[in-house]
């Protein structure tokens, strides 16, 4: 169901005219501001050409926004190649924290580490509870679930950590894989026209299903590439599945049914 549903993001998004982030096939712009933020051009507080302060202001290392449409799917879009990196900075992993009533919020924006530039191991999750682990080369993506015992790859700039973490290595660690899934990677069609952002070089990741993470969860998702140049966050909800949505009209229904026939 999933490879139909990119197959069929694919054609629309090539004939999409101009529209709102929020109103593409590829769901709700759930963006945030990352924290970080200057009164200088491209260091302001939205995220659409915007990089992190102190950091090369251009296209190409431009992160613009994150979307959840209602099957559950994660994409994110940016000027920065995903698939083959700038520069020799490759894309990062996807982070994501479940919000619920015991966790604090996930660590991003100005932490102020004191490591040196590199990309530097770190033990720890930063709050995130899950990791979908990327491999570019095979459009495949694995989950797993974090701990205060993973490691981690924080992004290279020293002035720029707020950016981290950056990558998850699974050969670093003994974790299990929770699930594994396939992601499409778009680079054609995708003008200012059609996506609504500025800079007319854009490209695409989606593909990514949240439904693990359980039907009604919030969260919080994260991504940068390995200089940590710009880093993206997200803030959403997993919806409920079609079929939820169904059973509960129905069962209003049948209650408005019931008390109409006692009263």
């Amino acid at each position: 169901m999933k490879n139909l549903c990119i197959s069929a993001l694919i054609l629309l998004m090539a004939g999409l005219t101009a529209a709102p982030a929020s109103a593409t096939p590829l769901g709700n712009d759930i963006t945030i501001f990352d924290g970080n933020a200057t009164s200088a051009a491209w260091y302001g507080t939205g995220e659409d050409q915007e990089v992190e302060p102190g950091m090369v202001k251009n296209q190409v290392w431009d992160l613009e926004a994150f979307f959840i449409d209602s099957e559950n799917t994660l994409s994110l879009s940016g000027g920065f190649n995903f698939s083959t990196g700038v520069n020799g900075y490759t894309s990062g992993d996807i982070f994501i924290a479940v919000v619920d009533s015991e966790n604090d919020l996930p660590a991003y924006g100005d932490i102020h580490r004191s490591d040196t530039d590199g990309n530097n191991t770190h033990i720890g999750s930063y709050g995130y509870n899950f990791v979908l682990d990327l491999d570019m080369a095979t459009g495949s993506y694995t989950a797993y679930q974090l701990d205060e015992t993973s490691v981690l790859q924080t992004a290279y700039y020293q002035q720029n950590e707020g950016s981290s973490p950056w990558q998850y290595n699974a050969e670093d660690n003994d974790d299990a894989a929770l699930l594994t899934g396939s992601f499409a990677f778009l680079d054609s069609n995708l003008n200012d026209t059609v996506t609504a952002f500025e800079g007319e070089t854009h490209y695409l990741l989606t593909g990514f299903d949240l439904s693990f993470l359980g039907h009604g969860s919030e969260f919080y998702s994260h991504f940068t590439m390995g200089c940590g140049n710009d880093n993206l966050m997200g803030h959403g909800v997993v919806v409920p599945e079609p079929g939820t949505w169904l059973l509960l009209g129905a069962g209003l229904i049948g209650l408005a049914l019931a008390r109409r026939r006692n009263s």
